[in-house]
């Protein structure tokens, strides 16, 4: 299965991790199936430290103007964040942001024109202030090194609004903790945490279903097709 498999070389296969930890986080997996609507933060609000941060060259008194022009539109950005293959395959993604297999990776197809590829860096990037508008949205793909292993892909827009359309919904992949263990029973039925899980997934079974989008099991990062 290749899930970067591209269509007229336009349309390209990202994912989106949740955690499913409890009802909350179950109503908000309904909603965005629904309609389709993920949440987009502002750049402050993302949880990289250095997100945003850049050196200005030769930063003088003068170009005081530019910095707040470049921070104010660096502001007006919506963003929200995808991965590609080489991280929906990583178990590391799946236990920083799915809660340890204990949450989902929603698949999207999206023009790739409508998406941004992040750039990695070993060093913080220099701007020298000449174009503004098109160094903020530069800051604003640009992180550093250590991240590489997410394979980001951003949707940026400058919008009011923080729950915006993106792409098609084409499959949701369900993590299934410990699902290739010969005692898998026994460790369900001796953690509350799992056993919670198994509730929430019944759910997610039913209502991906009702929303014509088809669940996928994921076991160590294997696919294994419902």
């Amino acid at each position: 299965m290749n899930r970067m498999k591209t269509k007229a070389n336009s349309v390209m296969k990202l994912y989106k991790f949740r955690a499913l930890t409890n009802e909350q986080d179950l109503e908000r997996l309904k909603g965005i199936l629904e309609t389709g609507k993920f949440w987009c933060s502002t750049f402050s609000e993302l949880n990289d430290p250095m997100e945003g941060v850049y050196h200005f060259l030769d930063y003088t008194q003068e170009e005081s103007e530019l910095v707040d022009l470049i921070y104010k539109t660096k502001q007006s950005y919506k963003i929200c964040s995808f991965s590609a293959e080489g991280a929906f395959s990583d178990p590391l993604m799946w236990g920083y942001y799915a809660n340890g297999f204990r949450g989902v990776a929603i698949e999207i197809e999206i023009n790739s024109d409508e998406v941004n590829e992040i750039n990695y860096m070993k060093k913080i990037p220099s701007f020298a202030g000449l174009n503004p508008q098109e160094e903020a949205k530069k800051i604003l793909t640009t992180k550093l090194s250590p991240w590489t292993h997410e394979c980001e892909f951003r949707f940026l827009r400058q919008s009011k609004e923080n729950k915006i359309k993106i792409g098609t919904i084409t499959a949701l992949y369900y993590g299934e903790p410990y699902g290739n263990t010969d005692n898998v029973r026994d460790i369900v039925e001796n953690s509350h945490i799992l056993r919670e899980y198994q509730e929430i997934k019944k759910e997610i079974l039913k209502f991906s279903n009702k929303f014509n989008v088809r669940p996928v099991k994921i076991e160590k990062c294997k696919v294994i097709k419902k």
